[in-house]
């Protein structure tokens, strides 16, 4: 019984999901609310024909200029076929194959010459083009990334980069010591206590204000997340959906970006291994039979780091960090990791914000006096 009430929460699921992305097929960009001349109140003045697109024009009630949203201006296809085109093709998909794709899916029909002008043109938003051919070379196109969905009460789809990841620890020696993360991710779907997430009462997004944040400085950056969401996120609509967009052109398209929406867990042996054997301030109860659960954004491997991410928009006023804390905490028990080798951080189109999660639970000495591992942590951070 308990069976068939799943299996219907599931399809519930599966049926919410594809609304969603039938209502994302027909509206292709997001509205203005601002006139960007003078930020003044506008208005909605009709549309204007494209060849492949109907583009909303705008009225100014402040500047009296009629104008349409930016990115509409001097493109002849709308930018979600440009971004499916370059992560088709950063799949392993031949470009000769991408137009058939194209045409099926949107009923316009493109050229291999017009692909090849889009991943000239767009370049600085795909690193990955740099690596595909060394990836295509030991991987089969469907080996590239491993999917799964994952019905944990909402549906998670779980992608992991297994061709990037695997370049990116040969490449260089510094990250082959993250080897312990690429067996995790293999084994994520496979080995991942799913009855644990369905039934899991405490999440990690609902944890605020438990650390003390006395040691952790927040440094924000000029990263290529910001550059890239903007880019992704003009051609979004539905917010419903803007993390998976996002999410899936930052694992196909970029070089650092190695898996979305991981599961972590962790549990009460979890913190007072922390508490007793690291002597880290971890000020959470558990009972023997509670887990905090989540899903990671991204997780990315970049600077010798790993680097649990969330794409949070209005990330400017929001400070998770105690969420991304325990998904750095939950990711080093689940791996091996030592939590001296994870920094998080957390992005939208504007703002980009890292911290180092062992300064939110490592304790100073109580003489006064800080450890060389501490002295470690600070002259990396300078």
């Amino acid at each position: 019984m308990n069976d068939e009430i799943k299996s219907e929460e599931q399809e519930k699921l599966v049926e919410e999901a594809k609304r969603s992305s039938a209502e994302e097929e027909n509206n292709n960009y997001k509205s203005l609310a601002k006139c960007p001349y003078c930020s003044g109140n506008i208005v909605k003045r009709g549309v204007r024909k494209k060849k492949f697109e109907e583009v909303q024009i705008y009225f100014c009630k402040n500047c009296d200029k009629r104008f349409t949203s930016l990115i509409t201006k001097h493109r002849t296809y709308p930018l979600k076929i440009i971004i499916d085109a370059l992560t088709l093709y950063n799949k392993s998909n031949p470009i000769e194959k991408i137009p058939d794709i194209i045409k099926e899916k949107y009923s316009i029909a493109v050229t291999s010459r017009t692909i090849s002008d889009w991943l000239r043109q767009y370049e600085q938003y795909i690193p990955f083009i740099r690596m595909r051919e060394f990836a295509a070379k030991k991987y089969d196109k469907k080996e590239f990334i491993e999917e799964s969905k994952l019905f944990h009460q909402q549906i998670y789809n779980f992608k992991y980069h297994r061709a990037k990841l695997d370049l990116i620890l040969s490449e260089e020696f510094r990250h082959y010591r993250f080897k312990p993360l690429q067996e995790f991710l293999e084994l994520a779907t496979a080995e991942c206590p799913h009855q644990i997430f369905q039934n899991s009462n405490k999440r990690a997004s609902e944890f605020k204000n438990i650390f003390s944040l006395e040691q952790v400085k927040i440094t924000p950056k000029n990263n290529a997340a910001v550059k890239t969401a903007n880019f992704v996120t003009q051609s979004i609509s539905n917010n419903k959906l803007r993390h998976q967009i996002l999410q899936d052109f930052m694992l196909s398209n970029d070089s650092v970006t190695v898996a979305v929406e991981t599961p972590l867990l962790m549990n009460s042996d979890d913190i007072r291994h922390y508490r007793h054997e690291l002597n880290y301030d971890v000020p959470i109860e558990l009972n023997g039979n509670e887990y905090i659960t989540g899903h990671a954004d991204l997780i990315q491997v970049r600077n010798g780091l790993i680097y649990p991410m969330d794409y949070k928009p209005s990330a400017d006023k929001e400070k998770p960090i105690d969420q991304l804390t325990i998904y750095a905490l939950a990711l080093s028990r689940l791996t091996g990791i030592r939590l001296y080798h994870m920094r998080c951080a957390w992005f939208d189109e504007e703002n980009y914000f890292e911290f180092f999660p062992l300064h939110v639970v490592y304790k100073l000495k109580k003489n006064g006096g800080i450890s060389r591992h501490q002295q470690r942590l600070r002259m990396a951070e300078k």
